[in-house]
């Protein structure tokens, strides 16, 4: 299930990829976004992790519904953009 997210600032839009793994969880894989403007883009300051060559979103526990994935994704875009705008990492 693929979604696109336009993030509360109203000046960028985010795709994902939502995908259930065999555990049970969700992953929300990173289909588009902005580019970091020069940011540091490595995966801790952005909260990324790879799994063969996709990105998605980095989280401290699994997500266990589609609903929770949602709105995790929404959340790490919006704190995203706020990275690329000031640079405070979150």
């Amino acid at each position: 299930m693929s979604i696109h997210y336009r993030t509360k600032d109203g000046k960028a839009d985010y795709t994902f990829n939502f995908e259930r793994q065999h555990d049970g969880s969700w992953r929300a894989y990173i289909a588009g976004q902005p580019g970091y403007s020069g940011r540091d883009d490595s995966a801790h300051p952005t909260h990324r992790l790879s799994d063969g060559g996709r990105q998605y979103v980095c989280w401290t526990h699994p997500l266990r519904s589609l609903d929770e994935a949602k709105s995790i994704a929404s959340l790490w875009a919006d704190k995203t953009q706020d990275y690329i705008r000031t640079g405070q990492r979150f």
